[in-house]
């Protein structure tokens, strides 16, 4: 799928020493291809749309041998999408609220040692990435918005932003 890529306090070095993970991740996004209306179709059923793209990048994660709904706490309860070794990944397609909780799960992950480097996958415009479902989709997480939140929030979490693009 097409995409850009940001990287926040984010030093070489560190994306050196994780250099396998983050081509995984890379590899794991290019592997999926972006349709105007996705599905995915398995045995017991078909999903669509967001819960289509959560699903593929389940199954394309676990293929690379990444843990899935990892959980960095119990109390509160802290699940994310994705880990290997120390990069923890969360796809977001859900509300712009939901950015706040993720950024509030890399910084306790990177509080608690539990990961080194958090990655966010967000489309870049949800409208045209998801072109048949204007109602669902408002407010919905994107991109640029979650560099702003990133960016301006006081805690420097080393996170790479993925922008998935339409087309």
């Amino acid at each position: 799928m097409n995409h850009q890529i940001t990287y926040l306090h984010c030093g070489e070095h560190l994306k050196n020493s994780l250099e396998t993970e983050i081509e995984e991740v890379v590899h794991v996004v290019d592997s999926i291809e972006w349709k105007g209306e996705f599905k995915v179709v398995q045995p017991d059923s078909t999903v669509l749309h967001q819960t289509a793209y959560n699903k593929q990048f389940e199954i394309e994660f676990q293929k690379l041998g990444w843990e899935p709904k990892p959980t960095l706490s119990v109390n509160p309860r802290l699940i994310g999408d994705f880990r290997k070794n120390l990069v923890f990944v969360e796809v977001q397609f859900g509300n712009s609220a939901t950015l706040y909780r993720d950024f509030y799960k890399f910084q306790y992950g990177l509080q608690n040692g539990l990961l080194s480097l958090s990655v966010l996958i967000v489309p870049v415009n949800p409208k045209g990435f998801f072109p048949t479902r204007p109602r669902s989709i408002s407010n919905m997480a994107e991109y640029g918005l979650a560099l702003r939140y990133f960016t301006v929030l006081p805690i420097a979490v080393p996170t790479m932003v993925i922008g998935l693009i339409a087309g």
